[in-house]
């Protein structure tokens, strides 16, 4: 493995007051005299990430909470919203499938693309139609997350599978993020997934996101030393990430994976290079009970 890139992550500060007071993002109408959110975050340089380039097959969905994959999907239409649903979304259901045996159902509830942007778009806050816009190409994330809790996780399922929830969360539940480059290779704010075995759990803090159309929480985390990261150099558009937003498994070695993305260093690009372009989905996956996880 080549030396790590150093580079610096956004983490939730530390503060007091969420020992009382509970994070929370409003992606709605805020009333008068309350803010759109409570969040302080800190930066942190000097964190280490190591490319996995050439050394893939060294990691494991449920060993180390992501997996790196060639996923063969066929599909270019990214600017039309109904083709992504209509075409795209049922063959990363049937990938998912291929790529997690144990796997007995796959449900793909929500996506998102994503670009770079400059720095000024990239620190603006996202407005409450902006989240309903399914067209609206959000910047890559800076801040350290995983995007469900166990409560949202679960909610999921019963919002968008009511008549079989009560038999699907017998088994165990997972929601599953993949993610892949569009267009072209992906040089810079690349995303950077995080060990599960290196990640404490009481470093997970739940944020409250409030939207119209959903209420529920993903988690933020608080720096650790510890953390263990890790991204694919010039991931090309034949290549993704599966990794984990939470597990309600108690077996497998990581339950979670935590991610972001990161402004790479000067003297690791190119002079001239195609700006990120990404889409994302998220799934639900559904196994036994007394899966191998």
């Amino acid at each position: 493995m080549s030396q790590p890139a150093l580079v610096q992550l956004r983490f939730l500060k530390p503060l007091e007051k969420y020992q009382n007071e509970k994070p929370y993002w409003l992606f709605v109408g805020k009333p008068d005299g309350v803010d759109m959110t409570n969040v302080t975050l800190e930066a942190v340089s000097g964190i280490p990430i190591h490319d996995v380039r050439g050394e893939e097959q060294n990691y494991e969905l449920d060993k180390h909470g992501f997996q790196f994959i060639s996923h063969g999907l066929n599909f270019e239409a990214f600017h039309d919203d109904q083709r992504i649903e209509r075409e795209y979304l049922p063959q990363v259901e049937e990938m998912i499938l291929k790529n997690i045996p144990y796997a007995k159902k796959v449900f793909v509830f929500n996506w998102r693309l994503r670009k770079q942007m400059g720095e000024e778009q990239m620190n603006s806050p996202v407005s409450p139609a902006q989240i309903q816009d399914k067209n609206y190409v959000f910047a890559p994330s800076q801040t350290v997350h995983s995007d469900a809790t166990e409560f949202t996780l679960l909610k999921r399922v019963r919002k968008h599978l009511p008549e079989e929830a009560d038999h699907l969360l017998k088994g165990r539940v997972q929601m599953i993020n993949f993610w892949r480059p569009i267009y072209h290779e992906v040089r810079n704010w690349p995303l950077v997934v995080c060990d599960g075995r290196s990640t404490p759990l009481e470093k997970l803090v739940a944020v409250d996101q409030i939207g119209r159309r959903f209420v529920g929480d993903l988690y933020y985390a608080t720096y650790h030393p510890g953390y263990k990261w890790y991204y694919q150099n010039s991931m090309g558009v034949d290549e993704g990430v599966l990794f984990k937003c939470w597990d309600t498994g108690n077996k497998a070695s990581s339950k979670v994976c935590l991610h972001s993305s990161c402004d790479m260093p000067k003297d690791m690009l190119p002079e001239v290079y195609d700006p990120r372009l990404s889409i994302e989905c998220r799934a639900l996956v559904f196994s036994a009970a007394e899966d191998s996880g």
